[in-house]
């Protein structure tokens, strides 16, 4: 029986479904505190004093003092665990209490007093690039900068037919994962320190917690519980060095789990970003000049900041040959939380503004909205906005092609409705660290007891590696899927895979499973471990910042049709179709359902999700007022894939889990604009706007 290609469940769906799945605030232990943060009550200001001296005798506490080095390990070292000289967004931890009562703990944080002498907060990227206000860091506002042209754009917009150029915003967006942050913490008879959480990553929590605490290498483990979402936002620390720091301290299990409320106003986000697009084309839709400038807004610490401006410069100008590309792009830092990897980590803030202009120049040359595309796609060996060769399969002109001959699109021509519009965006999405960062994975094969035993280091996030891997390594080894064991996200247990991050963990560790299963059929002896590790292709250009360009991304085109209400100006979507080249498809049916939960994230970035910050200080702390699409807001969602296959990767795959993100709310713009010829040019759409456009 072959495993790959066919449409599985998840292997462990069920178990989920029966709620027999151990997340991280379902561990329990006799004894075991719980720990609660003590958090700032403004955005930016130096701490002047900490009194606990009102707690109950059996509430502990605990601030940065505690720590061996007060600092979370990160692609920038700027952020401590514990806020001790200044904090820089409302809500930074600041303290740790613990207690074996829950309410107790709760109760107890109205009792600990922080005297703060306040700063002016740093509200937008503009308020950051004021010299004139106190800046977030010592150093200034400016984290970082990116600037790059190849050939030259002044040339290129001379010898362009039309020009278009505009300015545009995205904001800051949760990832509204089901289960929020949480991390349980344990230490053993022998002293050594165990963590649960939900993570992204084992090995990096690990590292972070090793510097933290001063541990040796042997002094603790990292295990993965179920992961009820992460997108990004739990590749780093969330809960994982609060509760880690309370049991090695005390010697007692202890766990953190944070509210929602606490998710949604001191959690990671999706970086807010302001845009200025220029693009030049030909009267016959070739693009021959593109100018692009963006400015993002990191929060308070850099997080994942520097790698997503890299993904967003790369991503900027699209999927198309352009022959003359000038980027500049700036990281800045303002008083909010911190903003950090989120699905699509940068590409569908620039595809937003890219493929509305694009959309509104096929209109302006009387071009289908799909063959303007298709004319500029990039194709095997192309040269892309960075200089970066296409060295890796590239079916993103076969993608559009799929949805100009669908039915789907054709029913466009024969549509009556004035009300009822249909737009189209492409994007892409690269897989991979990125240049000049290790990227890396060690898989271990056994035949143990007449059983396979398979060690893999990443995590299983929710987007179905875990069956991927599984369906990959039985047709491997020519035996039932039942008969294989796989361990998955144990520092202890397995090898360092690094991060379940940048659409790559399907792609690498299938790469180091079949290396490893090869070398176990070469000899086929029982009870010995084999071992592969592989290393994923990097892109032939550099530059100085590391982590871009990358060597080969996943493609999508992505087509909406949507009806407005006359009377109301609300958005109601009829239908929504989705292709996608990437590689051969090991599952289909967890791809559909990858496409399809990335479709329903950016309905909510471009009709409702909006985190409103005012003075740093976030307005909409619920679910009841950030508000997120239900079942009842999406379409149907149809989705197709190019038949392709990727000769780098294990039986022909890609990675695919986050592109789906990149381009629905461009095309949801470009259905409005070919209804009401309104220009949104800021997520999440102005139905006011929308509403006086067409009814002036």
């Amino acid at each position: 029986m072959e495993y790959v290609g066919r449409g599985m469940g998840r292997c462990e769906g069920l178990e989920k479904a029966e709620g027999k799945a151990k997340y991280a605030a379902d561990f329990y232990e006799d004894g075991m505190l719980t720990a609660a943060l003590v958090r700032s009550t403004i955005p930016h200001g130096y701490i002047k004093n900490m009194d606990f001296s009102l707690l109950p005798e059996d509430i502990l506490y605990f601030t940065g003092s505690d720590f061996a080095e007060n600092i979370i390990e990160d692609v920038i070292n700027d952020q401590p665990v514990l806020a001790d000289k200044k904090v820089r967004f409302m809500g930074e931890p600041v303290a740790i209490i613990a207690g074996e009562n829950r309410e107790k703990v709760y109760e107890s944080l109205k009792l600990v007093k922080i005297e703060y002498e306040p700063l002016p907060v740093i509200k937008d990227v503009y308020a950051a690039l004021d010299k004139s206000l106190v800046p977030v860091h010592e150093a200034g506002n400016l984290l970082l900068e990116f600037e790059n042209e190849k050939g030259s754009v002044e040339k290129g917009f001379a010898e362009s037919d039309l020009i278009l150029e505009d300015d545009f915003y995205t904001p800051v967006q949760d990832h509204g994962y089901m289960e929020p942050e949480a991390c349980f913490a344990k230490t053993d008879e022998n002293g050594k320190l165990y963590l649960y959480t939900s993570t992204q990553n084992v090995f990096h929590d690990k590292r972070m917690a090793m510097r933290a605490l001063g541990l040796k290498d042997s002094e603790i483990c990292v295990r993965a519980a179920a992961v009820g979402g992460g997108f990004g936002g739990k590749d780093g620390n969330t809960a994982q060095l609060f509760a880690a720091l309370v049991a090695w301290k005390t010697k007692k299990p202890a766990k953190i789990v944070f509210s929602r409320e606490e998710s949604l106003s001191c959690s990671y986000k999706r970086h807010a970003c302001n845009m200025h697009v220029k693009i030049g084309f030909k009267k016959d839709g070739t693009m021959l000049a593109f100018d692009g400038s963006g400015l993002l807004d990191t929060g308070a610490y850099a997080g994942l900041g520097p790698a997503v401006l890299g993904l967003f410069s790369e991503h900027f100008a699209g999927p198309y040959v352009t022959p003359n590309v000038k980027i500049h792009s700036r990281l800045l830092y303002t008083n909010k939380p911190v903003s950090h990897a989120m699905r699509g980590f940068g590409a569908p803030q620039g595809a937003f503004a890219t493929e509305q202009l694009i959309s509104r120049a096929a209109k302006k040359l009387g071009i289908d909205p799909v063959d303007i595309r298709i004319k500029n796609a990039l194709t095997d060996g192309a040269v892309a906005a960075l200089g970066q060769k296409m060295e890796h399969c590239v079916g993103y002109k076969e993608a559009l092609k799929i949805i100009k001959e669908s039915d789907f699109w054709k029913s466009r021509e024969k549509n009556t409705d004035p009300y009822v519009g249909y737009g189209i965006a492409g994007g892409h999405l690269s897989c991979g660290l990125g240049k000049n960062i290790p990227d890396s994975a060690e898989v271990t094969v056994e035949e143990k007891d007449g059983r396979f035993v398979i060690r893999i280091g990443f995590v299983d996030i929710g987007q179905g590696s875990r069956t991927a891997l599984l369906a990959m390594a039985a047709d491997a080894l020519e035996t039932d899927i039942k008969n294989i064991d796989l361990y998955m996200a144990d520092t202890d247990e397995t090898l360092d895979c690094g991060s379940t991050a940048g659409s790559r963990s399907t792609f690498i560790a299938g790469n180091a499973l079949l290396g490893a299963t090869e070398s176990y059929k070469k000899e086929r002896v029982k009870n010995k471990v084999y071992s592969f590790k592989a290393d994923f292709p990097e892109s032939g250009t550099a530059f100085p910042s590391a982590g871009f360009p990358h060597a080969m991304y996943t493609y999508i085109a992505q087509a909406v049709k949507l009806r407005i209400d006359p009377v109301t100006g609300m958005i109601r979507l009829l239908d929504i179709f989705a292709v996608t080249e990437a590689g051969r498809i090991i599952n289909p049916l967890s791809m559909a359902g990858q496409i399809q939960g990335g479709v329903a994230m950016s309905v909510g970035y471009a009709l409702g999700e909006n985190c409103v910050f005012e003075n740093g200080v976030l307005k909409n702390d619920s679910f009841s007022s950030y508000l997120m699409p239900t079942a009842m807001d999406i379409s149907h969602i149809s989705n197709s894939n190019v038949k392709s296959y990727e000769n780098s990767g294990p039986m022909g795959v890609k990675g695919a889990a986050e592109v789906s993100t990149v381009s629905i709310a461009p095309a949801i713009g470009a259905a409005v604009s070919e209804i009401s010829n309104v220009q949104l040019n800021s997520l999440p759409f102005d139905i006011k706007k929308i509403l006086y456009s067409i009814n002036p």
